[in-house]
């Protein structure tokens, strides 16, 4: 505690003798002077705390006094002292600063008093000051440890956000540099050999420093700490044993030499990652514990962000290892199934090329002959019709599983006619399989009247044909199949039902994958093809099963739309309706459809003109007018796009019909936009064609909207 020093100023010795001893015995240590010139030099020796000054002494007097001691020590009690007392005087006194005055003579007591209350009321000033400076800086204190606090749960839950390992590390140094207001920050590694360091994120150190520096585990302050896993910190002070003397020994390039002032280390439960270094602040203020706190407490949080950030990279590398070698799996999977598929479909068409190369030179060959009967020919010529059928089926049937039709059949069909097709078609086939071993399979189907739908009839057959197979397979102990259709909110419903070996959820969620097969010797492409069908035509799958408790497979449509309008004409190639003759454009580079739609054609009356590519038919357009332009799609030069742009650009009343094998792969609003006003398949039925024509040529007539761009079927 200080003690209470005073100065006793007064021109009269006998007045400082007594003041002085007086103030002796009571503890006080005191300095006396005869004059204010002699005052001021013993203010030079120390501060005072209370000063008895006399109004009249010899050169300056004492309220000159009083302002040279208020000026040097503000926290001074000055007591004046006068024989001369006035009020005047005293107002001056007390108005300059002076804390009481006393007047001579004086009671010894009354002076001990007033020097008493004097000191104390110094003390308690001084002690007021000191409090309120320890409260401002304990509320500083108070509001960074505040701050430290929100910075560091942002950190966390920033960290958490962030996966990747160079984003976690370049927000840790960025958000230090700023936070500390350091002049450099490193953040560095240990390699996976556990051997050195190296730096992984920076701020303010050159690019050179970055790339070149290596830091042996054990050599310098960032060796050291990577190594025991302790922090260092210096807090400025040459003699602190953390400062590391002549730089940083075994760390290689300029680094070697860059004090640090704090390292903390980057440690999780088990071991050490790195460590994290800043030297100095820029406002060159020195580091303390709490920052050191602070920085320890950032670290953890950036060694479990760390942790988290190297264990989610191991688990998505082990998953590319797993998936790539799926890939390849299922890629030999799927050229075998391809392989075996397309063995399958080269027999298949064989079968089919054979039928119609045999058929056709039976027909070339009796008319070359006298008296063969039509009905033989005819007989012949149907053949050929019924097996280019069948090959246009079988092409659809691969188009499905590719996933690459996007056209949609406009007839209404009755699913009640496609359940009974499905069970004629395949119960003599699995009937003939389980007989000669003795299973018993019944089927049972109800059908009530339903709703229409927007389909096609081979193609929902072949899909419910699909289910009925796969309900036979699932039961090799025999049971029975149900065949329900339905309709209600969510549309007309066919169910197929089986009381076999159910599935599981596995199962179930790959149940349509293209190629994915629970059979011993299956290919996996019945489903594909069944999803592929009902996708197109806008329906839904559902399925219930469960293993050991058969399986229940739904698909679910919409119901047509109304049917036509009974008053609409139905234009057939040998009804007694009045056709449309027009003008034809046939662009095609292939010159046996080029052929073919002249053969159908020309007999109806119409006008029929050729090209054999897209550039020809844009020479022709340019030169004519025609009524309507059937073109293909794939062409060199111009492609099918190109020529229906171009008719409409030259003449918008022109109709232009898209006739392409690749027509089902298709927008409709790509189509539609190109200014196609109907698109057919190949390969295209006679009557299909002709009627195709006819509506075209009418719609011009009369004026109406165009068709629309999408695949349909002529009445």
């Amino acid at each position: 505690m200080e003690r209470t020093r005073v100065l006793v100023v007064d021109d009269e010795t006998t007045v400082q003798y007594v003041l002085t001893t007086l103030l002796q015995k009571e503890g006080y240590e005191t300095e006396s002077a005869g004059s204010a010139e002699e005052a001021l030099t013993k203010l030079e020796r120390g501060p005072i705390s209370v000063a008895f000054l006399d109004i009249v002494l010899p050169g300056l007097n004492g309220l000159n006094l009083l302002d040279r001691i208020k000026e040097r020590e503000p926290d001074a009690e000055v007591i004046v002292m006068t024989s001369q007392s006035s009020s005047k005087t005293a107002v001056d006194a007390l108005r300059k600063g002076a804390y009481d005055y006393i007047d001579k003579p004086f009671e010894l007591d009354h002076v001990i008093a007033v020097a008493e209350r004097a000191a104390s009321r110094r003390r308690l000033r001084l002690e007021n000051r000191r409090l309120q400076e320890e409260q401002v800086r304990q509320n500083k204190a108070l509001e960074e440890a505040v701050k430290r606090l929100g910075s560091l749960n942002s950190a966390g839950t920033a960290l958490a956000a962030i996966t990747s390992i160079e984003d976690l590390l370049d927000f840790i140094v960025e958000l230090v540099s700023k936070e500390l207001d350091a002049d450099r920050v490193s953040l560095m590694l240990i390699n996976e050999q556990g051997t050195e360091l190296s730096i992984a994120a920076s701020r303010g150190l050159d690019s050179t420093i970055v790339t070149q520096t290596r830091v042996p585990l054990g050599a310098g302050v960032a060796g050291r700490v990577a190594r025991e896993g302790k922090q260092l910190y210096s807090n400025g002070d040459p003699a602190d044993p953390t400062v590391e003397a002549g730089g940083h020994p075994g760390a290689h390039g300029p680094f070697a030499s860059i004090p640090i002032s704090v390292s903390v280390p980057i440690r999780t439960l088990k071991n050490v990652l790195g460590v994290l270094n800043v030297t100095g602040r820029r406002e060159s203020r020195p580091f303390d514990r709490e920052d050191c706190s602070y920085l320890s407490a950032l670290a953890g949080q950036l060694a479990v962000a760390l942790e988290r950030a190297r264990h989610a990279d191991s688990l998505q590398a082990a998953y590319d290892t797993l998936r790539r070698a799926q890939d390849e799996l299922v890629t030999t999977g799927r050229l075998k199934a391809i392989g075996e598929m397309a063995a399958g479909v080269a027999h298949d068409f064989n079968n089919l090329l054979n039928g119609i190369l045999v058929n056709s030179q039976l027909i070339q060959r009796d008319l070359d002959q006298d008296g063969v009967s039509p009905d033989r020919l005819r007989k012949q010529a149907g053949m050929v019709e019924k097996l280019a059928l069948q090959g246009a089926d079988t092409v659809r049937r691969l188009q499905d599983f590719a996933g690459i039709r996007k056209d949609r059949p406009t007839e209404r069909v009755d699913l009640n006619d496609v359940a009974r097709r499905a069970v004629e078609l395949t119960t003599p086939k699995w009937q003939a399989e389980l007989g000669a071993s003795g299973i018993s399979i019944e089927i049972e189907v109800s059908l009530p009247s339903v709703p229409a739908i927007t389909g096609n009839v081979r193609e929902l057959t072949q899909a419910v044909s699909n289910l009925i197979f796969n309900a036979v397979e699932a039961m090799p102990a025999g049971g029975w199949i149900r065949i329900v259709t339905s309709g209600d909110d969510r549309g007309v419903r066919l169910t197929v039902s089986d009381t076999g070996c159910g599935m599981s959820q596995e199962v179930q969620d790959r149940l349509f994958e293209n190629f994915f097969t629970t059979k011993a010797h299956g290919q996996g492409l019945g489903m594909s093809v069944v999803r592929g069908i009902i996708r197109r035509l806008g329906g839904e799958i559902e399925i219930e099963s469960r293993p050991g408790e058969g399986a229940s497979i739904a698909l679910v449509f919409p119901p047509a739309g109304p049917p036509a309008t009974a008053g609409e004409p139905t234009i057939s190639v040998h009804s007694d309706v009045p056709t449309k003759r027009g003008k034809i454009l046939v662009v095609d580079d292939d010159e046996i459809n080029r052929e073919i739609c002249v053969e159908v054609l020309e007999p109806l009356g119409h006008e029929i003109h050729s090209a054999s590519s897209g550039v020809e038919a844009a020479e022709l357009i340019t030169r004519d007018r025609f009524d309507l332009v059937i073109t293909d799609l794939s062409m060199p030069g111009a492609s099918g796009w190109d020529v229906a742009r171009q008719v409409k650009a030259a003449s918008p009343s022109t109709r232009v019909m898209l006739l392409s094998g690749w027509s089902v792969q298709q927008d409709p609003e790509q189509t539609k936009a190109a200014g196609i006003d109907l698109v057919l398949s190949k390969p295209v039925q006679v009557h299909e064609l002709a009627q195709a024509v006819q509506r075209l040529l009418l719609d011009q007539r009369q004026g109406a909207q165009p068709v629309g761009a999408k695949s349909r079927r002529v009445p």
